[in-house]
């Protein structure tokens, strides 16, 4: 039995506590919140206690979530890792690379996993994208394509607005997508953006980001991204030699169809998907995360992509402020 402590109780700690409470092999013994009414909530869903600080309860746990603003990962990731516990943290790994180095560095040192919660690589129709890219079946790629449209800041969700804590489109919501790229395409060169701000309420706070990325392939891969369109919708694909696959939506999360051709085929195919950013995503990466843990096994998502990822998106705000094309090194 796997016992996890959980930090941070806001929207996201929901699906993952709602999915942890179906396994068999893992339970929440503990949840974390500077908001307590927040955190006897979450206590409530799944049977667990509160506790004021991580340290009182490290000692009942053998992995800690850690749910929180990105700004405050570091602390508590490196409090629990050098206790010797796994660590799961929610994308983006933080809002600084120093910090994320560090987290990456310790996990490393105290021999622990450290695993980011990039949860788009569960999803059914990133994962059929995957599989085609990698079976051949495209032909040596050309292009790798993300858009992502709609309308998306809350001013209620305090660490994606106040000055603080927030960190913009393109390092929170754009991790997933730099994430997906990784996984689907292979590793960045470098990258040309324009990045641009577009509330007037929100100064500092980017919402649209066009960018173009050179990759190890030899192939290219762009990025239209926006939380300020009043159409919502969302396409990710591949285009290859000898044929072209893509999934989107009508939306900014959800995954309608996947739609595919290649060369010897006579007619285009359409699969409906119907992969609501929901529940079942969640239920298999957690199940995944804690899979690794009970069996001692090498996760295949790291904190390196998270700092591989963050390191995309800094490169990314420097191209928009110098007008350059930056060079990515990992």
């Amino acid at each position: 039995m796997v016992k996890i402590a959980l930090v941070g109780c806001g929207w996201i700690a929901g699906p993952h506590i709602e999915s942890i409470i179906t396994f068999k092999n893992a339970k929440i013994v503990a949840v974390i919140d500077k908001n307590k009414d927040q955190a006897e909530k979450r206590a409530a869903m799944c049977g667990a206690k509160v506790y004021d600080k991580l340290s009182d309860c490290l000692n009942l746990v053998d992995m800690v979530f850690v749910l929180t603003p990105p700004s405050s990962h570091c602390e508590i990731a490196v409090e629990a890792m050098r206790a010797g516990k796994h660590v799961v943290v929610e994308k983006p790994i933080s809002s600084s690379i120093e910090d994320a180095e560090t987290m990456v560095e310790e996990s490393k040192k105290n021999n622990v996993k450290l695993m980011l919660a990039f949860n788009m690589r569960f999803r059914t129709g990133f994962m059929k994208l995957h599989e085609f890219a990698h079976s051949g079946k495209l032909g040596t790629p050309i292009t790798y394509w993300c858009q992502r449209h709609g309308l998306r800041v809350d001013a209620s969700n305090k660490w994606s607005t106040d000055p603080l804590l927030m960190t913009g489109m393109t390092i929170q919501s754009l991790s997933h997508d730099i994430d997906t790229m990784r996984w689907i395409a292979g590793e960045v060169l470098d990258t040309t953006a324009i990045v641009q701000e577009s509330n007037p309420n929100l100064p500092g706070f980017d919402d649209n980001t066009n960018a173009i990325f050179r990759l190890e392939s030899g192939a290219c891969a762009n990025f239209q991204s926006s939380w300020s369109s009043h159409v919502g919708f969302n396409t990710r694909g591949i285009l290859g030699k000898n044929g072209t696959a893509y999934v989107g939506g009508n939306d900014l999360w959800n995954l309608d169809f996947f739609r595919w051709k290649t060369h010897d085929m006579e007619f285009e195919q359409v699969e409906w998907l119907y992969d609501k950013h929901d529940q079942r995503s969640f239920a298999r990466e957690d199940k995944y995360f804690i899979d690794c843990v009970e069996n001692d096994k090498t996760p295949s998502i790291t904190g390196e992509d998270g700092l591989k990822a963050l390191k995309i998106s800094y490169g990314m705000l420097e191209s928009n402020r110098t007008g350059s094309t930056v060079s990515l090194k990992y």
